[in-house]
């Protein structure tokens, strides 16, 4: 128990080295107006929003589209130039609906329907297939703008507010970083999830924490499909032609990308822009799980990749160590909550035993194993705290007697949740281990009554 824990609590002292240290680069606070904009050499920004159209995508796309508007209608003409949003779907119903419903506002909204019968020159699958699509379009001129441009990722759910867009577009006005990432945080639809998947969310604002210390460095230990924001030409350049792993295609493109344009430019084109970005949680435990698993799966073949690239193999042998066991370090930890719950549930429960039956106190731990174990715990109740608060401050504005009750409901349950989020990454790492690699792309369902049909329908990860 004491081995595992630490090797956890390592990882949340380096959370929390960049929270106090570094706080003031990890989300940008400045007041940036359309004035103030207007002023700056800005590039042209696509926002692109990748998704299968499945049951339940088109409300959460139309949110985030609405989002964009309400930035665009302080000044259309302005927004209209340097501003457009592209919508890649394999559905033709959501394309003629969203083409009616955004006909003449001041941001254009184009919308490409992803043909059935694509494929790929490297025979790429799942969400990669859909943006190297746009990739092969905007090479032949679709929507070309003259002048530098980036692309916006978004996920099917994703929000951002006009005030952090305008700090998103300030940042790229000024910056010569041509991969960067922000935090996210996870508010919307937030009563709708259950208290386990609420409890689940509340680990993730603080790892953005790491991902700041992790772009910044431009070592790409990680990365996250949304908040990403390309320049165009680099990826026009690199594409998400993937390919696949053994038959089976890549789940983790995100990490995939970003793996690759590390070993083609190193770390110098990669930043983090600190703008937020407001997503979702999974509505039910299955549906986390099968999040999580897709996760560490696909971060597990975009390892495999790269050690077979060889541009690989000609970096120094102690960026390849890094490359490859900080990541592993990372999933790893992440998996270890599993036995360190249980193991820590079993003690717990012998001491119980040993007091009631047996009327027997246990012996205590050597004073330092026990002041180890209480700092540990500190860290781990004040990451659930940080991210709770992130996650229901940002948008909820609950009232301070609701705030405080959603708070101590998250902390109260952690202990169970953390020990169920961590059995998805053991799982996929034991599956990884015997040979069971099969990955599919199933988007995790974006509204509740969607989820309900999902669990109903069952079905793998």
């Amino acid at each position: 128990m004491f081995a595992l824990i630490s090797l956890i609590n390592i990882r949340f002292l380096s959370y929390f080295y960049s929270f106090f240290v570094h706080w003031p680069r990890y989300r940008r606070r400045e007041k940036v107006t359309t004035s103030d904009l207007q002023r700056l050499p800005l590039p042209y920004i696509k926002i692109q929003i990748t998704t299968r159209g499945s049951a339940g995508s088109t409300e959460v796309i139309r949110r985030g589209i609405k989002y964009i508007m309400r930035l665009a209608y302080e000044d259309p003409t302005f927004y209209g130039h340097y501003l457009n949003i592209e919508v890649v779907t394999e559905s033709e119903e959501q394309k003629q609906l969203f083409e009616r419903e955004f006909v003449g506002t001041p941001v254009p909204v184009y919308v490409v329907v992803l043909p059935k019968n694509y494929e790929t020159p490297g025979g790429t699958q799942l969400k990669a297939r859909g943006l190297h699509y746009m990739v092969e379009m905007r090479r032949r001129g679709l929507n070309r703008k003259h002048g530098r441009t980036v692309i916006v990722h978004y996920d099917e759910e994703s929000v951002m507010e006009p005030l952090e867009l305008r700090r998103l577009f300030r940042y790229l006005a000024l910056t010569d970083k041509k991969l960067t990432e922000g935090p996210i945080y996870y508010p919307l639809e937030y009563r709708d999830a259950s208290v386990i998947c609420r409890a689940m969310e509340a680990n993730r604002p603080i790892g953005c924490f790491e991902c700041r210390d992790v772009m910044e460095k431009g070592i790409p230990l990680h990365l996250h499909g949304s908040n990403l924001v390309i320049d165009e030409d680099l990826e026009n350049e690199l594409g998400w032609d993937i390919g696949n792993l053994d038959g089976q295609p890549f789940i983790a493109e995100d990490y995939v990308f970003g793996v690759n344009a590390y070993l083609r430019y190193g770390s110098s084109i990669f930043g983090w822009h600190g703008s937020v970005m407001l997503e979702q949680p999974p509505f039910s435990f299955k549906s986390a799980f099968r999040q999580r698993f897709r996760w560490i799966i696909g971060v597990l073949q975009g390892m495999e990749m790269m050690k077979r690239t060889p541009m690989f193999s000609q970096l120094p042998k102690g960026l390849r160590f890094r490359l490859t066991w900080g990541t592993r370090y990372r999933i790893t930890t992440f998996a270890l909550g599993l036995p360190a719950g249980a193991i820590s549930l079993l003690y717990l429960m012998y001491q119980y035993a040993q007091f009631f039956l047996r009327h027997q106190a246990t012996p205590p731990m050597p004073l330092p194993v026990m002041l180890w174990m209480i700092f540990a715990g500190f860290l781990w109740l004040n990451s659930i705290f940080i991210g709770a608060w992130y996650n229901i401050s940002t948008i909820m504005h609950l009232p301070a007697n609701q705030g405080i009750a959603e708070m101590a409901k998250v902390i109260a349950i952690a202990p169970i949740a953390g020990v169920l989020e961590s059995s998805a990454a053991f799982w996929a790492i034991f599956q990884w281990m015997r040979g069971n690699r099969k990955v599919s792309w199933k988007p995790t369902p974006k509204t509740a009554e969607a989820d309900k049909v999902s669990i109903t329908a069952g079905g793998g990860q």
